[in-house]
């Protein structure tokens, strides 16, 4: 399996506008980053916010077979309004998504989304897309709808990028995975909301979820520079734990 993060940022795109703290003023490239967004193979793409046309327009739309969203808040939907113009050779791109999302979706887009073609699955049903299995697994997210994707292409990814709480039936669907991104939206409490965890909750969570690997993802802008989380993670949490980045690339 073949995953490349298109981008890792929270709601908002590091560094921030007229923003001089050490993370925004940073010239390490990887300080940059973008809406947290992932592709699989190349052909699945995992979330589709504001910065879509941005990542994809680097990338060959015409392997996008399918989009998965994990819940509907904007920085997670908003790249529909450019995907709905996507030119494939391909008849239609699908949309593999629960009801409630969809919902959410439609909310802000009234309109016909062609050519991606909207495929409701349920919480916990195994689907396939080119022979890789994908389930949906519930998380809480203060009163959002949101929901985990575990892809499993011979290894498994277990995909989290915001939520508060996984719940006890969804732990056991992903215990063990080969690998873990999960929500990084603040460092510790300073900055943190009610619906997201911290990293250092994330170190506690995933330790219990015992993955081969861990990235984090969702950076906030109360977090600390790249380097400054690898080292903080090298120390809290041991050589398995990682801070993703744009344009990162991995193989499982």
């Amino acid at each position: 399996m073949k995953i490349k993060f298109l981008g890792t940022s929270a709601g908002w795109p590091l560094p921030r506008l007229g923003c001089q703290c050490e993370i925004c003023s940073s010239k390490d490239p990887k300080d940059r980053r973008t809406r947290t967004q992932i592709l699989i193979n190349d052909s699945i793409l995992l979330d589709a916010g504001p910065d879509s046309y941005t990542h994809l327009i680097k990338e060959d739309t015409h392997k996008i077979k399918a989009i998965l969203v994990s819940h509907a808040h904007p920085d997670h939907i908003f790249g529909f309004l450019d995907l709905s113009h996507i030119y494939t050779p391909n008849k239609e791109i699908k949309l593999y998504v629960t009801q409630p999302v969809l919902n959410g979706i439609r909310r802000i887009f009234n309109i016909p989304l062609k050519p991606i073609k909207p495929i409701v699955v349920k919480p916990n049903q195994v689907f396939t897309i080119n022979n890789i299995k994908i389930e949906y697994f519930p998380v809480i997210h203060g009163k959002t709808p949101a929901f985990g994707i575990k892809v499993k292409d011979n290894k498994i990814l277990a995909y989290i990028p915001d939520f508060n709480r996984i719940l006890p039936s969804s732990q056991k669907i992903i215990r063990g995975c080969h690998t873990l991104v999960i929500d990084g939206s603040s460092l510790n409490r300073l900055g943190q909301t009610p619906s997201h965890i911290s990293i250092k909750d994330g170190i506690i969570i995933a330790k219990k979820l015992r993955p081969k690997s861990t990235y984090f993802v969702h950076i906030g802008h109360k977090t600390g520079t790249h380097q400054f989380l690898e080292n903080y993670l090298k120390q809290n949490a041991g050589p398995k734990f990682h801070i993703a980045y744009d344009d990162l690339e991995l193989e499982l």
